[in-house]
């Protein structure tokens, strides 16, 4: 029943013609269409079918239902589109987007009919495009070729010849590094 709310919902938000033309209903379980309590009530003891999709499992109880294979592209890919996106969320999930993030049920009052026309008012949030590159400041180039210049100079090799220095030899120019090695035996070196 959600579902089929949320085809609904979707295809008003494109301002399309809703599929059903149910009147649905805010009632004490949420959007219900009360058309459905006798069709849902003849069901009762009906043989129910299976098909996976994805994570979800649908499930179909009226085998003579259309399938969508004689449906317009449109319709067939607003309805799939709502069963790929709410049909594998776990029901507290869906139950939350129905009641709170659907622009009919904002608002709605209990026992109230639904206004499937909020649907334009409150649209799904589109999901945007990744953010590109941030644009570099006008000096960026100025400012790498400073920094490498001035990291060159501090972390310039060694000059060749010596580099480690003798701590105990006074006169040794400032060249080298002075200091102690601890060699450990048998290392190599």
């Amino acid at each position: 029943m959600k579902l089929l709310y949320l085809i609904e919902v979707e295809r008003a938000a494109g301002r399309r013609r809703p599929l059903t033309g149910l009147h649905w209903v805010f009632s004490h379980l949420g959007p219900f269409a009360l058309e459905l309590a006798e069709a849902l009530d003849a069901m009762d003891g009906v043989q129910v079918t299976t098909r996976g999709r994805g994570h979800a499992t649908s499930y179909q109880a009226a085998p003579e239902a259309p399938d969508g294979e004689n449906w317009l592209t449109s319709t067939r890919r607003s309805v799939d589109r709502v069963i790929e996106r709410f049909a594998p969320l776990a029901l507290p999930e869906l139950l939350d987007h129905v009641y709170f993030r659907t622009g009919p049920m904002i608002g709605a009052r209990r026992g109230h009919q639904l206004d499937l026309q909020r649907a334009r008012d409150h649209p799904e949030p589109r999901r945007r495009p990744p953010l590109g590159p941030a644009a570099e400041p006008g000096d960026a180039h100025e400012r790498l070729a400073r920094w490498r210049a001035d990291t060159g100079r501090r972390l310039a090799p060694a000059p060749p010849g010596r580099f480690f220095v003798d701590a105990s030899d006074d006169d040794a120019g400032g060249t080298g590094l002075k200091g102690a090695v601890d060699v450990i035996d048998g290392c190599g070196i």
